[in-house]
């Protein structure tokens, strides 16, 4: 009789957790966890906001040092920063794997199988960074031509390119890592990592870009030592702890290849999420520029604002993630049930301070942005209907974090191409360009994205966790199981 399921676990440690069949509603009981809470999901989600927030501020830091070196660097980083952007797809995707399988196995008590999966993870991104690096490397004049790069910022962004794909394996290794501790509860040091990249990036693109007279190179190699820095740091942390050579158990838990052919089932479908995401969302800035060279400089503005937005869902919804991978290891899908909900609240909560924020201080933030009126009177048009798209995703991120603690990000990947092909692309350009609506029409088209997409994921919840509004029992005092 086969004692093991279809990635090699023993199938007495834990659900399965990535099939299609709905997971059990009976609640074992749990002495040592602690109720879940709106501050439960708090504690662990704060250390990845201010993360998020501070890669932000990586970005813009370099954005306004090249824009004050000359438009022409600019442009260059411009055209090229986004072709990196993708390169980080993959291992970015790779690296939710890892943190889904890492929360699973840490809340089944298995700290063996948990240093499998980080050290089949980190080897595993190390060599895909690589292939992706060297692709980059290989690629990056032709792709720049491609994009319909003027002449004189070819040079400029190829070598901006060809820096950074020295990056790709480094940042891979750091995404997989962050991914990892985030699995155990360590998310603050995804906090510390950023706050070290941000602390190198910025004296050393000063001296770099202006001082050595470097410029998009500069800024390239500066944020190469960044990523080096920040990496670094995880490595001693995450040694220790992480990456330790497990004790032999006689194979239980443990082939590495059918470690990472696991990771590939719950990784690939999240690459090929934030892939057609990334391309969408070029599409829809197309569709801004058809509109006008106001309509997308409106666009880009008020995009960046939802950025911030997004991003503080996002770390919210990453809390959810690991607080329900880690019960449903234990074997608890009620308990990890209520960790959503607890989830929903904060997303709530969280929506609605920067929101209202954004509508209180958002014409004078702009104004500050640029001083070209019909530039400022377009954004602040278009910001209540932008606002309006974001709400559906108070719910809609969640459901997809509980998802994909489950293991299941191929519905998340369904929902959400269904949600663009279906509804986001045709009426961004049926209204925003068709019909001249302009940037309300665009915001009017992701509205019906996110409810569209909200909806399949809640309709795909409900199958994955039967008796969804069963409450979850409240648990005798203990620790927290981050």
């Amino acid at each position: 009789m086969n004692d093991r399921d279809d990635e090699g676990h023993p199938t007495g440690a834990g659900p399965k957790t990535d099939g299609d069949a709905p997971l059990p509603s009976k609640n074992p009981a749990d002495g040592d966890a602690v109720r879940p809470s709106v501050r439960g999901v708090w504690a662990p989600a704060y250390p990845l906001l201010i993360a998020g927030l501070t890669q932000i501020t990586l970005n813009v830091v370099d954005t306004v040092m090249l824009a004050r070196l000359s438009t022409r660097a600019l442009s260059a980083f411009a055209l090229a920063a986004p072709v990196y952007l993708i390169a980080l797809i993959v291992v970015r995707g790779w690296a939710t794997a890892v943190q889904v399988r890492v929360a699973q196995c840490h809340g089944a008590g298995r700290p063996d199988e948990v240093a499998r999966v980080a050290r089949a993870g980190t080897v595993t991104a190390v060599a895909a960074g690589a292939v992706v690096g060297a692709v980059l490397f290989v690629a990056a004049t032709p792709v720049l031509t491609l994009l319909g790069a003027e002449d004189d910022l070819i040079g400029p962004g190829t070598a901006y390119l060809r820096v950074l794909a020295f990056a790709v394996p480094v940042a891979a290794v750091s995404f997989t890592l962050q991914a990892a501790c985030a699995g155990i509860g360590a998310t603050r040091v995804s906090m510390y990592t950023a706050l070290l990249a941000n602390a190198v990036n910025l004296p050393l693109g000063l001296l770099l870009i202006f001082g050595t007279g470097l410029g998009v190179t500069g800024a390239a190699l500066a944020t190469l030592a960044a990523t080096a820095a920040g990496t670094g740091y995880l490595l001693a942390y995450s040694r220790p702890r992480l990456l330790r050579r497990p004790a032999d158990t006689g194979g239980t838990g443990g082939d590495s290849r059918e470690i990472t052919r696991g990771l590939w089932r719950i990784g690939w479908p999240e690459m090929s999420t934030l892939g057609v995401g990334y391309l969408n969302e070029a599409a829809l800035a197309g569709f801004a520029a058809r509109m006008g060279t106001h309509d997308l400089a409106a666009y880009r503005i008020v995009d960046n604002l939802l950025l911030v937005v997004f991003t503080v869902l996002a770390s919210g919804a990453s809390a959810v993630t690991v607080l329900a991978g880690q019960e449903l290891g234990r074997g608890d899908p009620v308990r990890a049930r209520a960790w959503g909900r607890a989830g929903t609240r904060l997303t709530l909560l969280v929506f609605a301070l920067p929101a209202v924020a954004v509508l209180a201080v958002g014409g004078p933030l702009i104004s500050a942005v640029t001083d070209d009126p019909a530039v400022a009177e377009l954004a602040w048009e278009a910001i209540p209907l932008a606002l309006l798209s974001m709400a559906p995703m108070v719910l809609a991120m969640p459901l997809g974090a509980l998802l994909r603690a489950a293991g299941d990000t191929r519905s998340v990947m369904i929902a959400s191409i269904t949600s663009d092909y279906v509804l986001l692309i045709p009426f961004g350009w049926l209204l925003g360009v068709h019909l001249g609506l302009g940037l309300p029409g665009l915001y009017t088209a992701w509205t019906s994205f996110a409810v569209c997409y909200a909806a399949l994921l809640l309709l795909r919840y409900r199958r994955r966790f039967p008796g969804a509004t069963a409450p979850a029992p409240r648990p005798g005092p203990g620790r927290s199981p981050t």
